[in-house]
């Protein structure tokens, strides 16, 4: 799929995406919100990055109470432990996809 400047995205501005947060509109210029636009890309990307070091410190936590007896809760700990390495591989693709589109921006003719 490819997202040209003027589309939408076909989830409306304030339902839930991935991981809870909102998907943008993308209306005008990349990167610039207009009047009535939703969130900026940097703030969706932020948003995540901080989900995702927030999943990685929950899950540290639970497997150090695991590892120190103070807590039995295996299932709890392995969802968490799971939960914060799939937002972390989501962070990782998402950097790769932007700097894949930059790469074929900058070598595009003009």
């Amino acid at each position: 799929m490819m997202i040209r400047v003027g589309d939408t995205l076909s989830t409306p501005v304030g339902s839930e995406g991935v991981g809870g947060l909102r998907e943008p509109s993308i209306d005008g210029e990349l990167g610039v919100e207009s009047e009535g636009a939703g969130l900026k890309f940097s703030d969706v990307l932020g948003e995540l990055v901080a989900r995702s070091a927030e999943a990685s410190k929950v899950s540290a936590t639970k497997a150090d109470l695991l590892a120190r007896g103070v807590s039995d809760d295996l299932h709890g700990t392995m969802i968490a432990a799971k939960e914060a390495e799939i937002s972390l591989k989501l962070v990782g693709t998402i950097r790769n996809k932007v700097l894949d589109a930059f790469q074929e921006l900058w070598r595009t003719n003009v």
